[in-house]
């Protein structure tokens, strides 16, 4: 899976080397990721689409979690499509910058 400007979804060394801020913000992405399966699994009445009104208080507070969860994940989506493209170094260079 590639984000946008062609890089994956884990940044690069040489990504790092011009946005360090990726490391953190790949760290959050999956974490997100993660916290969302994980609510997933401890309230799995949430995929049987009853009404909210009827599902157990921590189901509904887990939701809102993972709508939260969605809203970030998708500000750092937006966040790393303003950035630049990635910078590729010429293989032909003994340095890479």
């Amino acid at each position: 899976m590639t984000g946008p400007h062609g890089r994956l979804g884990w940044p690069r060394s040489e990504d790092l080397a011009f946005e360090p801020e990726l490391a953190p913000l790949a760290l959050l992405k999956a974490a997100l990721l993660l916290s969302t399966q994980s609510l997933l699994a401890r309230n799995p009445e949430m995929l049987l689409g009853e009404d909210l009104l009827r599902q157990p208080p921590l189901a509904v507070a887990a939701r809102n979690v993972i709508l939260l969860s969605g809203e970030m994940h998708q500000a750092l989506d937006d966040y790393r499509a303003l950035l630049p493209p990635a910078h590729d170094p010429d293989p032909a260079d003994d340095i890479p910058f």
